[in-house]
């Protein structure tokens, strides 16, 4: 199997990235990945830019950057390491929103 070009994956992700773009203040979607479902909220921070948070039940990770094809995702544990992970958001999929 080849692997995608980046205009394909661009093209793939565009839905949900499109839909992370479009959360205004206080709102979240859902999405799947490997077989577990992940709420992205938004949240308003300094100079009024908006800012973005993964979790998956209690735990969460900090976005630090919404990119075409994936989302870079950051935490701190109690010892102030620092963990970051790439989330491909060609690999997700957008859940319904429930009513």
């Amino acid at each position: 199997m080849r692997s995608l070009k980046y205009s394909e994956k661009v093209k793939k992700a565009s839905t949900i990235y499109n839909a992370i773009k479009g959360l205004t203040e206080d709102k979240e979607m859902s999405i799947e990945y490997n077989g577990n479902t992940y709420t992205i909220s938004a949240y308003s921070s300094y100079n009024d830019k908006m800012s973005y948070s993964v979790w998956n039940g209690y735990r969460g990770m900090n976005v630090s950057k919404v990119g075409r094809t994936s989302l870079t995702l950051y935490s701190f544990d109690m010892m102030n390491q620092k963990t970051t992970y790439r989330l491909p958001l060609v690999q997700c999929s957008l859940l319904p929103e429930d009513k």
